[in-house]
């Protein structure tokens, strides 16, 4: 098969892992969400009812204590649903990842991929593990802002800004959702890889609109168990590490890839690691 054939297939992949990825973020956030709009609406109802003619409530340790269960009515099990909403998703990432990997083996060999069961790995569960605790390390930071000082001073802006530091774990629940289905993504491609035989290598495929670093990165490929060179960029004014890195992805919200590659295969045309590192380098611009 033609490089440029198996650089189109091998580039749509990303764009299913942000249809993915999307998904999985909105499952998982949407129930604090909500929770946070709900509770600060009757927060602030009442707040206004209580100060009609006051600028600040009378009873305001009451409303204060009131305030703070609604908080944390709204954080009750969001943890756990967020992290099962983030492993569910990974699994199907590994999975779509592999069969993906799985295909574009087969189209440059020329033969049938062996099978195998392509697990999360331990990055994206470590990922999904961590959201119970970050979201109650925000709700604390929350809970902490909603003080008779800080209300004193403040008024409704107060109220409003511990609603708002609340919101913290909204973005805290994306980011790891999406670090669990991106590394699950690259896990599955490198038990397909692994699964060919001790030659191939995992060759980086970035998405379309990749940020600077990441297509540093493409074309560029490791054996399995293998590091990529960190501090790699397009952008020489960017600021990196330059410690080595095991594959996609490079930020929270890269969907870059791993497919599995040898150039012993029979692929013909421009070989894919350079034709992959001429798109990524042509569709770029500082």
């Amino acid at each position: 098969m033609d490089s440029g054939q198996i650089a189109n297939r091998a580039q749509q992949h990303p764009d299913r892992l942000r249809t993915l990825e999307q998904q999985a973020v909105a499952a998982a956030t949407w129930p604090l969400a909500q929770a946070l709009t709900d509770a600060q609406a009757a927060a602030v109802t009442r707040w206004v009812r209580e100060t009609v003619g006051h600028q600040i409530p009378e009873k305001l340790n009451a409303l204060i204590d009131w305030v703070r269960d609604l908080i944390r009515r709204a954080f009750t099990d969001r943890g756990r649903q967020a992290q099962a909403t983030a492993e569910t998703a990974a699994f199907n990432s590994a999975q779509q990842s592999a069969r993906q990997a799985s295909l574009l083996a087969a189209a440059m060999t020329g033969q049938p991929t062996p099978p195998l069961t392509p697990d999360a790995g331990a990055d994206a569960q470590a990922a999904a593990a961590g959201i119970p605790a970050a979201i109650q390390e925000e709700q604390t930071h929350a809970l902490a802002l909603l003080t008779t000082a800080g209300l004193t001073a403040m008024g409704l802006a107060g109220l409003n800004a511990a609603f708002s530091r609340a919101r913290r774990a909204i973005g805290r629940i994306a980011r790891a959702t999406a670090v669990a289905v991106s590394s699950a993504a690259a896990h599955a491609a490198r038990l397909v890889a692994r699964a060919l035989g001790p030659d191939i290598r995992l060759l980086w495929v970035t998405e379309a609109g990749a940020c600077a670093a990441c297509r540093a990165y493409a074309g560029l490929h490791i054996r399995p168990g293998g590091k990529f060179k960190g501090g790699l960029s397009l952008d020489p004014q960017r600021t990196v590490f330059v410690t080595a890195i095991n594959g996609p992805p490079r930020h929270p919200h890269c969907r870059c890839s791993l497919i599995p590659w040898s150039p012993a295969w029979p692929v013909t045309g421009t070989p894919l690691p350079t034709l992959l590192r001429q798109r990524a380098r042509t569709t770029w611009r500082p």
